[in-house]
Formats: structure tokens, sequence, C-alpha cells
């Protein structure tokens, strides 16, 4: 009679992890919808133009790590050239490239060789050369071979920056015109305290671009992608702005994100030793908050959208990136396992920590494990057929309704979204449990097993050709 007790056991225990998981997650939408409402308040009460003309803003670096980016390259390029934002140089790194990246970029910007200073603070690998732009002297060209995965193309690109502030951009990300505006605009109230900011972005795919401009907005009705959009929704209004509110914040995303210039020379730059770069910089990040806490640093997510990347848009191609999103989770959580519980990391150590390993980390395992036992108990006769449908119910519903909450707050604030797409995304909520649900547990496992066997490669998924 063992098998039947230990099914009872993993029942309650699973029941009980997925009743505290659902109410953290509704919590956690409940406290990032209301931080999304006063943010947004504050958004529209600002005074953008003043700051826009004020002597007294903030110069940033805007670098573009890129390996074979020859279809996307122009048009990220151009969305930040198009930035509404008074002074800024632009970094594009070449991180050799094997298509025609470093061509299309030479034809745009007319690139020659200078003799620059260049100056190895962070880990980059060799660079090839420095090129300028003789048609926008503000942008500059760094040509390197491949290698230290994208971290060591933002670093080369750190070691020519020259401004005081960071901001990384995926050169398949097209920006909107006042995102960086937008996020300058808060560090400038409080400049000697935030030193990491982002934004919410979701995905370009069924767009429609023409010179970095964003002409029309058609969201796509791939299953997968439409996915996609509901996890970004649930990632940045329902968790992150969330955590935000209490300066524990855990990632600001490399399509989007800005860093203090000074703050990064004390992290030294981003590690090339992990599978990705911006989940690990931000946790030693917020280790560097705790080791300098009377100076009251903060990292923040806004809520304001501020560009669109491009997904996968096909099952391979999502469980090749979410193997790699997994793995550089297991990767940083295991480094930074000192500061889970830990009370000298706060809101971080006792609200974001325990959620990251105990759902991100060993979740899969708790779910996968719980509903095949479960389901086995209720084929062999220990559990009531009622019970058995009460869990499944219960499980599809609370992620139904949480993802409706932060799916709800977004359309009031942010209305990009048309009505027949909102539906859609509502009715994928109720089905979501039954396959989609299934291929990220089967991409996380898989990036738990690669995690075990030590890959740390940085793997690109093959994209589609761009209709013309």
């Amino acid at each position: 009679m063992f098998f039947p007790k230990l099914v009872y056991i993993i029942f309650v225990v699973s029941f009980g992890y997925f009743i505290t998981l659902t109410l953290y997650y509704i919590s956690l939408a409940l406290i990032g919808s209301f931080e999304e409402a006063r943010r947004s308040r504050q958004g529209e009460e600002e005074d953008y133009s003043r700051f826009y003309l004020s002597p007294l803003n903030m110069s940033v670096s805007i670098i573009i790590p890129t390996h074979n980016e020859e279809e996307w390259i122009i048009d990220s390029l151009k969305s930040v050239m198009n930035l509404n934002y008074p002074e800024f140089e632009i970094i594009v790194v070449n991180d050799g490239s094997t298509d025609k990246t470093f061509e299309v970029l030479n034809d745009m910007l007319k690139l020659r060789p200078i003799d620059a200073m260049y100056i190895k603070h962070y880990k980059d690998g060799r660079v090839r050369g420095i090129l300028k732009s003789e048609t926008f002297p503000y942008i500059t060209v760094i040509d390197k071979d491949a290698g230290h995965k994208k971290a060591g193309s933002v670093n080369a690109g750190l070691n020519m920056a020259k401004n005081d502030y960071i901001c990384v951009v995926d050169a398949d990300t097209v920006l909107e015109r006042d995102a960086l505006l937008k996020v300058m605009a808060q560090v400038e109230k409080e400049p000697d305290k935030i030193i990491g900011i982002g934004s919410y972005f979701g995905l370009v795919n069924g767009f429609k671009i023409k010179d970095g401009t964003i002409v029309d907005r058609s969201f796509s009705y791939n299953p997968i992608i439409a996915y996609q959009n509901i996890e970004y929704i649930r990632s940045f209004i329902g968790t992150r702005l969330a955590w935000s509110k209490y300066n524990a914040m855990p990632n600001v995303a490399g399509g989007f994100g800005v860093w203090r210039r000074d703050v990064m020379y004390e992290l030294g730059g981003y590690s090339t030793e992990f599978t990705c770069e911006d989940v690990e910089l931000t946790f030693r990040a917020h280790d560097y908050v705790v080791k300098n806490k009377e100076k009251g640093y903060k990292i923040l997510m806004m809520p304001y959208c501020s560009g669109w990347t491009e997904g996968p848009s096909n099952i391979l191609s999502l469980i090749l990136q979410r193997n790699r999103w997994q793995r550089v989770i297991d990767e940083t959580i295991l480094k930074y396992r000192y500061m889970i519980c830990n009370p000298k990391y706060g809101f971080f150590g006792f609200f974001t920590m325990p959620y990251f390993l105990l759902y991100e980390v060993f979740g899969v395992f708790v779910e996968v494990v719980s509903i095949a036992l479960v389901a086995a108990g209720w084929i062999m006769g220990f559990l009531q057929r009622d019970v058995f449908f009460a869990y499944f119910a219960f499980m599809l519903l609370s992620q139904a309704f949480s993802s409706l909450l932060c799916i709800l707050s977004f359309i009031e604030r942010d209305r990009i979204l048309k009505v027949r797409y909102v539906m859609y995304l509502v009715m994928l909520t109720f089905v979501e449990f039954f396959w989609y649900r299934w291929i990220i547990s089967l991409a996380k496992l898989m990036g738990t097993f690669d995690f075990l066997r030590k890959k740390r490669s940085y793997d690109m998924y093959v994209r589609p050709k761009r209709a013309s």
C-alpha cells in the first residue's frame, strides 16, 4: 500500500504548492497593476518637453551588439537613430557575423577605419577594427571576432562608451521614439540612486516596419507568438513591476535596459562565464546595492512600452530559447544562493529569490512529477475522479485568472491591442494548460539537464526570412 500513500502525499503537497504559487501570482498581479497605474499617472503628468530641452539632461551611450542580423540591423539601428532624445552616441558591435551584417552596415553608414583609443576594462575578445560613420559621426562600429557570447559584444561597446549612462539594445529590437526619453526622465528624478532601469517590450512578429518605424501593428495570430505576448505581459506587468515597487526586480532585460556607467565599471561589466548576461548582471547589481546600502541605490522597471523584439515563431525555436533561459537562471541561482532568505537582501532575498528557487528552478519538477503521479493515482483508482478533475480545473483556472488580471491591466493603460486580438489572448489563456505550458516545461527540463552537464553556449535559433 506504499504507492497509494505516496500518491496521496504528493497530491496534498503539490496542491499546497500550487495554491501558494497561485496566491503569490495573484498578489504580484494586483501589486503590479496598482504600480502600473501609479507610474502611468506620473508619466501623464510628466513634462517631457521640458526634460528634452533641459541643458542638464544626461548623455547616453547606446550599445547594439549584433551577430548575423543582416535582416534586422538596419531597422533596429534606424529606430535608435530616430529616438526622441537630445544627446546620445551609438556603438554597434559586429560580433564576427558570417552573413552580410557588416556589409549592410557599411553601405548605410559609409564606414572608415579610425585610430581610436580602446582600453580593455572588460572581457570582450579580439577586436579587429574600430570604424566611424562618415554620414553619421555619432555612430561607431566595432568589428570583432566572434566569441565571449553577447556579453563580450556589450563589453566591447562599454570599452568605447564615453557617456554617463549605458543603454543596451538588441539588434532585432525596434524602439518606440520616446523609449529612452521616458526612462531617462525617471532617472533624472533620482540620478544618485537609480543605477539600472528597464521597461516593457513585446514581440514585433507580424508588424510592418519601414526605416525603423512601425507603420502597422499587426499582432501575429500564430499561437506560439501570441502565447509569448501573454508571457511578456504576465512577466513585465504581473511580476517585474511588483518586484520593482520593493526594489527587488531581478532582470533589466537585455533587449532594452539602461545602466549607470560608473556602476557598470564597479561591477566589472557583463560576465562571459554565464549562458546569458542580463539576469546575472542584475543579480550582481543587487548584491552591489546591499554592499552600498547607505547610498540607497535602486533598480527599477517602468510600465511604458519601450519597443518590440522578434520572438521564436515555431516550437523548436521556442524550446531552444527557453532552454537557454533556464540554464542562466539555474547558473545564477546557484552562484547567488547565499541571497535566499538572507535578511541583508530584504525583499529581494525574501520576496524574489524564493520564487526563483521554488518555481523557476524546482517548479518544473514539482509540476511534472505531481501531475504524472496524480494522473496515475486516478487511473489506478487511488484518487476519486472528482478529486482528480477538481485538481486539474484548479490549476487551469488559477493560471488563467492571473493571466487575465495582467492582460486587463495592460489593455487599460496601453491601448495598442485590438479588441479581436484581446479576445484571442483571453481564449488562449484557458487552453494554455493543455499544450503550451508543457512545451515550456519540456524546454525547462532540457535546460536543467544541459545546465547539469555544464553546457554554457549561447545558442541562437534559426529565424525565418522576413517578408519584404
